[in-house]
């Protein structure tokens, strides 16, 4: 049963208005944190904001997770490959957390990465047109607000006497860095309420938003994201050919706009007020000079841990426990899944992706999708298309914020299939409420033991250093 007024009831009103209260209560909580994270975690002080956004992630998720209990999921026809896949996923995925060194943060990760699918299973059961209706809003608001939360730092350094730099924003994600992983979702999602109908509200904040958004990637010069960007531009006209026209002048306006608030932002107040201009950071010069010694180094650690465990992996999270003096992830979300969970994991879950991208290919065919549901369709799946390629050289599927953008993205594809669903909230319905209390109270209990175990005096590593602050699921991501 999914929330279109025309759909008949197939069971007791009542029952019926707490499914669908339960269905929209998660469904508003993802939007919630949206738009609300991290700055909002200013309000959980001594509570650090990659921490904060790590724990109302768990309240989505578990909000998630008793609204496909208590509704039911999305039901697509899957073939006997794809069960055969399905199958050697849980069974990989259970062997490489029991067999992992350190079980409890083994077993966090792989809860987090159920309750991950259940948001976007929760968002994907959502009609279209009701996404249709509440997205653009969000998305909007969510874009104004990224970049609204950066001006009291820009005010700062330009009163302080120079023009702010690439390491002076995203502090709120306690990086810039974590701040590009979002924006390569959050950017490509915002254009979504400039091509379609919405109110002139949402048109504006959006318009902020994207070319706001985009004079803060160039100045903090997101490599992976500004990549990711050229592809969506690329991709989306090239897509929606019928529609390319009004595509393209969006682009070229946002593109204007960018650069007027780069102008205006940092290159007019040096002029003005007489400071030292800085390009260092910015995507020019990193595009231009930046090396990847770094990352090669961690691909390289990665690669020994698969080539030593090739099966089930060195265990969930486990990167982050194995010494490093670098990261606990090694930026590259193929080479972490491959080292952490194993190959046929690894392999089961990137052929998943590519059956979800293929279906939403398959759905662009077909001409009685209305133009807006296809627009959908199209901007959430290029979103989780290129949030995946700026994960190949960065942590945008690890850091919460980014996290939980791509799993709502995937959820919002989903959600323009045109495959048939079936939705049975009666069906298997206790199953699903003793599956999900035991994996929400798993979840939760292992999340406060390992976050009390973050916040403790750090050990030395066996080089004698010691490895803080180094984000993976808690922002001590060592342990």
């Amino acid at each position: 049963m999914t929330e279109h007024a025309s759909t008949p009831s197939i069971v007791p009103e009542a029952i019926w208005t707490s499914e669908l209260l339960l269905a929209r209560a998660a469904r508003y909580a993802a939007y919630a944190f949206m738009v609300c994270m991290p700055w909002a975690t200013v309000f959980m002080d001594p509570v650090n904001p990659h921490d904060g956004a790590r724990m109302w992630q768990s309240v989505v998720m578990s909000l998630a997770a008793c609204a496909l209990a208590r509704c039911g999921g999305p039901w697509y026809p899957v073939s006997t490959a794809g069960r055969c896949a399905l199958l050697s996923l849980v069974l990989f995925g259970g062997l490489s957390v029991l067999a992992a060194d350190k079980p409890t943060y083994a077993g966090l990760e792989a809860s987090a990465a159920v309750l991950l699918v259940v948001v976007a299973a929760v968002i994907a059961r959502t009609d279209a047109t009701i996404l249709l209706r509440e997205l653009p809003g969000v998305l909007a608001t969510s874009a104004l607000m990224s970049v609204l939360m950066e001006l009291p730092r820009w005010a700062f350094f330009l009163a302080d006497g120079r023009v702010p730099q690439a390491a002076d924003f995203g502090f709120m994600y306690m990086s810039h860095r974590f701040f590009n992983h979002a924006q390569s979702l959050i950017l490509p999602m915002a254009f979504l309420p400039l091509l379609v109908p919405a109110a002139r509200w949402v048109r504006t904040a959006a318009w902020i938003g994207v070319t706001g958004g985009l004079a803060l990637l160039w100045r903090t010069g997101g490599r992976g994201t500004v990549i990711a960007m050229v592809v969506f531009a690329i991709a989306l006209p090239w897509i929606l050919k019928s529609q390319a026209k009004q595509v393209l002048r969006t682009f070229v306006l946002a593109a204007l706009g960018g650069m007027a608030v780069y102008a205006a932002g940092f290159v007019l107040p040096a002029w003005l007020l007489g400071l030292a201009q800085e390009h260092g950071g910015n995507a020019t010069t990193r595009l231009a000079t930046a090396t990847d010694s770094g990352r090669f180094y961690l691909w390289k650690v990665a690669l020994d841990d698969v080539m030593r465990h090739p099966w089930i992996g060195v265990g969930p999270m486990h990167y982050a426990h194995l010494p490093n003096l670098l990261a606990a992830h090694p930026h590259n979300s193929v080479a972490q899944w491959a080292a952490e969970w194993g190959i046929p994991v690894t392999a089961c879950a990137l052929t998943t992706l590519g059956t979800l991208l293929g279906r939403a290919a398959k759905d662009l065919r077909r001409a009685t999708q209305a133009p807006d549901v296809k627009m959908l369709l199209v901007i959430a799946g290029l979103a989780t298309l290129v949030g995946a390629i700026d994960s190949l050289v960065s942590g945008t599927l690890v850091m919460p914020v980014s996290q939980m953008w791509w799993f709502i993205a995937i959820g919002c594809m989903l959600a323009c299939s045109a495959e048939p669903r079936s939705y049975s909230p009666d069906a298997g319905a206790s199953v699903r409420w003793i599956a999900v209390t035991t994996l929400v109270a798993l979840h939760v209990a292992l999340s406060a033991i390992t976050y009390q175990r973050s916040i403790q005096p750090p050990e030395p590593t066996p080089t004698g250093l010691q490895r803080t602050n180094v984000p993976r699921y808690w922002i001590n991501g060592f342990f």
